[in-house]
């Protein structure tokens, strides 16, 4: 797996790293929730009699339960050091420009096996911002991609997500930034750059990604 050990501002990417962002408003969503549910299943305890108490009762556990996994999920998905480090180093071109943000087109190996049966696939993330980068459609981004499954049952030979996570939202360090630009592969980002057209068809599709069959795939690529 192609990776660039780098070291990660974690304060700047606290503050510009989207899916940190993302995880915290889950978090804190999660939280206000767990709060109302408890506070329904004490007035339950309080104001009701009877079976209220067995409402009263189940509330809170979702409420608590709640807490605990807004607890809990930070450890699940990593910090952001452990994330960049972990993750693969992935090419990834501004697609398209929007009033309100960008959408980034990526190439990710979502193989589970890696570089032993490799399955690449298109993947698409919206972002508010691209720090360090020109706004312009082609601009090469490299990121890590951040592989994750959205149920704990799926077993399949891919993973089902692919998250991008541009170097540039973890180092302000431009010599880094071209370091990875430089560890992709000429084919790998003239495949995005054929690939921009399929942006909408990629992002409408599930979980935004396309896998690709090894015809779609340059010959370096095909294994």
């Amino acid at each position: 797996m192609r990776q660039l050990p780098f070291p990660v501002d974690v304060k700047f990417a606290k503050s510009v790293n989207e899916n940190y962002q993302e995880l915290r408003r889950l978090r804190i969503s999660s939280i206000l929730v767990a709060l109302l549910w408890i506070a329904g299943g004490v007035a339950a305890a309080v104001f009701g009699s009877g079976g209220w108490y067995i409402l009263a009762a189940a509330l809170v556990v979702m409420g608590v339960g709640s807490i605990v996994m807004a607890i809990l999920l930070p450890r699940k998905v990593g910090s952001i050091k452990r994330q960049y480090e972990r993750s693969q180093l992935v090419g990834a071109v501004l697609a398209e420009k929007r009033r309100h943000g960008v959408t980034l087109l990526g190439l990710v190996n979502v193989s589970r096996t890696g570089d032993v049966d490799p399955v690449y696939a298109l993947v698409t993330r919206t972002a508010t911002a691209v720090t360090g980068h020109p706004m312009v459609v082609g601009a090469k981004i490299p990121c890590v991609a951040v592989l994750q499954d959205r149920s704990s049952r799926y077993r399949g030979a891919s993973w089902q997500t692919a998250s991008l996570m541009p170097l540039s939202w973890a180092t302000k360090d431009k010599s880094v930034i071209g370091q990875g630009q430089s560890l992709i592969a000429g084919y790998e980002w003239d495949l995005l750059q054929r690939s921009i057209p399929r942006t909408a068809e990629v992002d409408k599709s599930p979980n935004q990604m396309i896998l690709l069959s090894k015809r779609d795939l340059p010959e370096a690529l095909r294994g």
